[in-house]
């Protein structure tokens, strides 16, 4: 029995910490809002209120969906996390990890959100799904997309060894 495994960028831990740099900017206006302003207005205040709601959810998704973004293989499948979802995938079903670029039938939203970024767990049945954790960045595109490409490397490399073991 082999351990989980999660694969993700390196930048989905650091673009965490931005959203949560927001989440605590938006708090703070938030409690300065709470006083009700100059002419100490209700509205204000409720507004206050609802602005702090809206940043501890932010900070909340920023914690336990975004950071955790990316792919854990377990021994019957990998569990794919995207922004707000998470798909289960059995190893027998997988057929590769690719670029949206090697990808034929990506849908036009697809095709218009980077498909030279993105990353892609194929299906045999011709189906694929977006691994939003997994994705390079457009700094320094050429080194980014190298060490992604090493990711979906050992995710095949993964797949492999399970699939030897059924």
């Amino acid at each position: 029995m082999t351990e989980e495994k999660v694969f993700r960028s390196n930048s989905t831990p650091s673009i965490a910490a931005v959203f949560i740099f927001f989440a605590i900017g938006i708090f703070a206006e938030g409690v300065g809002a709470l006083s009700g302003g100059t002419d100490k207005s209700t509205s204000v205040s409720i507004v206050g209120v609802v602005v702090i709601f809206v940043a501890v959810l932010l900070a909340w998704w920023a914690v336990f969906y975004f950071a955790r973004m990316g792919v854990t293989s377990t021994n019957e499948g990998i569990i794919i996390r995207n922004w707000f979802r998470k798909k289960f995938v059995a190893w027998p079903d997988l057929e590769a990890f690719k670029f949206g670029t090697e990808i034929a039938n990506l849908t036009i939203r697809e095709s218009l959100s980077s498909p030279y970024l993105q990353t892609y767990a194929i299906t045999k049945d011709g189906h694929h799904f977006v691994m939003c954790g997994i994705t390079a960045t457009r700094v320094i595109r050429s080194r980014s997309r190298r060490k992604v490409q090493e990711l979906l490397d050992l995710l095949e490399d993964e797949k492999l060894s399970h699939n030897r073991e059924s």
